[in-house]
């Protein structure tokens, strides 16, 4: 049995029926492409725009504080020290999903990466 499970994950592409597995299995369940390679789709979405200008910060940590409070491991990817940086705050971000998307943003189920 595997002791994780690396996926594409955003609030485009849920996997709830996998992510609920993982639990019952026990399975550490982590995102892969949190950030869906900056597809149009997801990070000009009006609600994670609108988001992010509401708190007054970037769509990437609105997607990663997603993620999180989620219950998702997240590894976000950068070759770019500001934005390392900048991806630590992520940490103070944890937000609801409920909270953030309410029942604007729809899975889509496209893989992205």
């Amino acid at each position: 049995m595997p002791c994780a499970n690396q996926v594409e994950y955003h609030p485009h592409f849920t996997r709830d029926e996998l992510k609920e597995y993982c639990k019952k299995e026990g399975i550490f369940f982590q995102a892969f492409s949190s950030l869906a390679r900056q597809q149009p789709e997801l990070v000009n979405d009006p609600v994670v725009v609108g988001l992010a200008k509401a708190h007054n910060t970037t769509v990437p940590l609105i997607l990663l504080s997603w993620a999180l409070s989620q219950g998702v491991g997240i590894v976000p990817k950068s070759s770019n020290p500001q934005r390392i940086k900048d991806n630590m705050k992520v940490f103070t971000w944890v937000l609801a999903k409920r909270r953030l998307f309410g029942t604007n943003v729809k899975d889509d189920g496209k893989i992205r990466h």
